[in-house]
């Protein structure tokens, strides 16, 4: 039998999603079947089988999903439902959209990129802080002390007013 045509094939889309926290590293088969329970507990078994949902690719921090043209929205939302995973909570957030796996990895490597500069000592009041400046004016401010750590997210703008 012959190879159908390009126009004749269904269109996929990618979708990018992000892991939090990303010291989990899951595997992409495990991560794969929690996805898919995540799409049919929601969809139902038939729209979960018109999305054709897989996991091509997996790290410790970011995955690629594949489905069907068109339901790119339907599988977000059924990322969003996902808090646990072997007993362990996680969250899985869509990041961006793609028709081709290419253009996401390029994607993972602009997000990968770490702090624009730091860390610089901050001070607020009588507390001091490390301030991690990342692009996009994300700025994270963590609490230096060696019985707790506090995390502040701050921007720029929160920075300069102080």
């Amino acid at each position: 039998m012959r190879p159908r045509p390009p126009t004749m094939r269904d269109k996929k889309r990618y979708v990018l999603a992000k892991i939090t926290p990303s010291w989990l590293c899951p595997e992409t088969k495990s991560l794969y079947h929690v996805v898919l329970e995540a799409v049919t507990s929601l969809w139902g078994d038939a729209i979960a089988a018109g999305i054709q949902m897989a996991v091509v690719y997996g790290d410790r921090e970011f995955c690629i999903i594949r489905c069907r043209r068109g339901c790119e929205g339907r599988l977000a939302t059924a990322l969003s439902t996902v808090s646990c995973m072997n007993e362990m909570g996680i969250s899985i957030r869509s990041y961006a959209v793609s028709g081709t796996i290419h253009a996401l990895k390029r994607r993972i490597e602009k997000c990968r990129k770490g702090p624009v500069h730091g860390p610089e000592e901050l001070k607020i009041g009588e507390r001091t802080f490390e301030a991690y400046y990342f692009p996009g004016q994300k700025v994270d401010v963590i609490e230096k002390g060696f019985k707790s750590r506090e995390l502040l997210f701050l921007t720029e703008t929160d920075i300069e007013e102080m």
